[in-house]
């Protein structure tokens, strides 16, 4: 049976996806129950859980759910928000014109999307990445609030508290902190221990690794111990797979068990010999070797999971241990230092607990996480992984398209400097950039005019002198970056002469307009993120796009004859820099709602600004969803006192404490967008029935 696809119909279907995570969405979301095949209950707010039990005949729904939980696997968040905004952005569709605007979709994110994020939604953006190390703020705000859509109230401080010292446990300061929380997000069912009967608050970190097994046998040891790994039984079999063992007699019999023996005991006897006290091992070992452990004064823990095998084995650095005929008289070299090996009582369950020497940055350390039934501890523990999934998308940016790239040539010579005096020692210099495209400035370079109206900062007191003196100043970041161009005046330091900076066109205007000029007023923005750190100094001979040391930002010399200033300048050729985060409260949203509006009036083509009022409008029903349960008209007051802020250029009005990734929120739009064209492109849904056919054999002979 043949159907054409109806946007109407895609509607309905995402609109019964949202209605089942809808309940849930958001801090004052509520608990959905599920009952799961063997007939366990599990109360829970996670988005991925909800879509993957529903029963869905559709097709395309199929896709809508399938779709939100590869984001949500990728970015650890946003499976709820997914199908919020699906929905927003079909019905919009569905009003504007249907599905003919899918071809419009592509120019939109190059030429509309990430203009907004670039030259309007960067301005309102803030760093996690600096108080990272000193404060456990940033990290903790980012957690709660990642938690608040998932935990009730006192469960996400306790859990975000939690793990902010487990992630700071694991990751000292010279720690790599990607690497760190990728092993943690990907190896987290190896590095906590659930415990089923204690309070949640029982929960702590501790020191190495606690292995889900016990000890098939422990002889206590104290100091630094020798541990090797082995993937296979250490008494060798009679025969290998594929190869025939015959036995003539009883006395060959008798006498292969003896040389199996003796192969058993000079194997141990081996790993004796070079200090080897702790056995790890993925199978379980014969009688025999659990015999000669205890001789010899060796623990041995077997059975142990091939993930856990792989975890020890990319914390040490060594590789699983083989014994042979070659190997028997050599030293064993893939050995791993073990601080310690004793057994540990958590609840009713005895496991291992060892404590590794680490040869990378990640320093092991266990999350004991306790609860009162299993179905909370598998919560909580779900929970925290996606946390450490979406932090690691913490450190990633979003560089801009060669589309971008190519629009913002047309736009370079809209670079203004502000320059004012600050005091009679220090001259203080902000570098206004109207032009937020990816048509960066080369590093350490740029390409100053050379025509009559170049711009020229000039001291007169160096003007003759064969040297250049050092010049120190100070970034003030525009709280614009598309203010208006003004002349201003610097006075010198001596003389009171002045310096002239001549008027450069401005090509494009901006909503914000002359936020820049006001030198008195603090740049409150939250860009200032790492405006501390932003001290340059131009010295001695310092030349255009040479001499200039890296220091993480571009920096950019203006040079006329002799004399040169060099200056911070915070920009690059990404759309989202690492780091970037937002007040949660739907703040991204309506800014990316206001930005995109605004610069789809500056497109001429209608299909553009078509689909860009599309996607503003739909962003607006994901901040809609999550005020629906708030006091009467919350999410009206909310809108309407950010939008006049951002119409007059003042700072917003930020009423919650939790922060959350942009990055995570900035592919959330396009893994919609991106589903939306997929669902747009499907022109004909064939449902294929067949009855069950019995499967007969027949004779060829009686057929004939």
């Amino acid at each position: 049976m043949a159907r054409r696809l109806q946007l109407g119909r895609l509607e309905q279907e995402a609109a019964a996806l949202a209605g089942a995570v809808h309940g849930a969405l958001g801090p004052r979301g509520g608990r959905a129950l599920l009952v799961r095949p063997s007939g366990e209950a599990l109360l829970t707010r996670d988005g991925q859980l909800l879509l993957q039990a529903l029963s869905l005949a559709p097709p395309t729904a199929r896709v809508m759910a399938a779709s939100a939980c590869s984001h949500r696997a990728a970015t650890g968040d946003g499976a709820k928000t997914f199908v919020v905004l699906l929905v927003g952005v079909l019905g919009a569709l569905r009003t504007a014109g249907g599905g003919g605007l899918r071809r419009a979709l592509r120019p939109f994110e190059a030429r509309v999307l990430e203009r907004a994020v670039a030259q309007g939604l960067r301005r309102h953006l803030t760093s996690a990445l600096p108080g990272w190390e000193a404060e456990a703020g940033p990290l903790e705000a980012l957690v709660e609030a990642y938690l608040a859509g998932r935990l009730g109230p006192g469960e996400r401080r306790q859990l975000a508290r939690l793990s902010c010292e487990y992630v700071r446990r694991c990751a000292p300061a010279t720690a790599p902190r990607p690497q760190v929380l990728s092993l943690l997000s990907s190896r987290f069912a190896e590095l906590h221990a659930p415990v089923v009967g204690l309070p949640a608050a029982a929960s702590r970190v501790l020191p190495g690794l606690v292995l889900r097994r016990d000890f098939a046998t422990y002889c206590p040891a104290g100091g630094d111990l020798r541990a090797v790994l082995v993937t296979e039984a250490l008494r060798p079999a009679l025969s290998v797979s594929g190869v025939e063992f015959v036995v003539d007699s009883e006395g060959q019999y008798q006498a292969s068990q003896c040389w199996i023996t003796r192969r058993t005991e000079a194997v141990m006897k081996h790993l004796h010999s070079n200090n080897i006290k702790l056995l790890l091992s993925s199978v379980k070992q014969e009688e025999v070797v659990i015999y000669y452990a205890k001789l010899y004064g060796m623990s041995v823990v077997e059975c142990l999971s091939s993930e856990e095998m792989a975890l020890i084995s990319e914390i040490t650095g060594v590789s699983p241990y083989t014994p042979s005929s070659d190997n028997l008289c050599r030293e064993i070299t893939e050995t791993t230092v073990v601080t310690f090996c004793q057994p540990l009582l958590l609840g009713s369950k005895r496991w291992v607990h060892i404590g590794l020497v680490s040869v990378c940055g990640f320093q092991p350390h266990c999350l004991i996480l306790c609860g009162p039934v299993d179905g909370v501890t598998e919560q909580h523990a779900a929970a925290l992984q996606g946390a450490f999934t979406m932090l690691q998308q913490l450190f990633k940016t979003v560089d801009q398209r060669e589309e971008c790239e190519a629009e913002g040539e047309i736009q370079n010579e809209a670079l203004g400097v502000s320059i004012w005096h600050s005091s009679a020692i220090q001259k203080q210099l902000v570098i206004q950039n109207t032009s937020c495209n990816s048509n960066q400035i080369s590093e350490y370079q740029v390409k100053a005019h050379r025509d009559e109206t170049e711009t020229q900062i000039v001291d007169p007191d160096l003007q003759g002198s064969g040297n250049l003196t050092c010049v120190q100043t100070d970034l003030q970041m525009p709280s614009s970056p598309m203010s208006h161009i003004k002349e201003v005046n610097v006075a010198t330091e001596a003389d009171g002469s002045s310096i002239e900076v001549q008027k450069l066109p401005a090509r494009w205007e901006h909503p914000m307009q002359d936020s820049l000029l006001d030198s008195t007023k603090d740049c409150r923005a939250p860009v200032l993120a790492a405006h501390n750190a932003n001290r340059v100094t131009a010295c001695e001979h310092l030349s255009v796009g040479r001499g200039l040391e890296k220091t993480g930002h571009d920096v950019v010399a203006f040079k006329t004859g002799r004399s040169c200033v060099s200056v911070l300048q915070n920009r690059s050729n990404s759309l989202i820099e690492a780091g970037s985060v937002l007040p949660v409260g739907g703040y991204f949203e309506i800014l990316l709602h206001y930005y995109i509006q605004y610069y789809a009036k500056q497109l001429q083509q209608s299909e553009l600004t078509i689909i860009s009022n599309v996607v503003a409008e739909a962003l607006l029903s994901i901040p809609k969803s999550l005020y629906r349960t708030a006091e009467q008209n919350s999410f009206t007051k909310f809108y309407l006192k950010t939008m006049n802020a951002l119409k007059n250029n003042q700072p917003l009005s930020v009423s919650e404490k939790g922060l959350e990734s942009v990055y995570c929120k900035y592919q959330l739009v396009l893994s919609v967008l991106h589903c939306v064209a997929e669902l747009l492109s499907i022109d004909l849904i064939i449902g294929i029935k067949r009855p069950q056919q019995k499967v007969e054999d027949y004779d060829s002979g009686d057929d004939s």
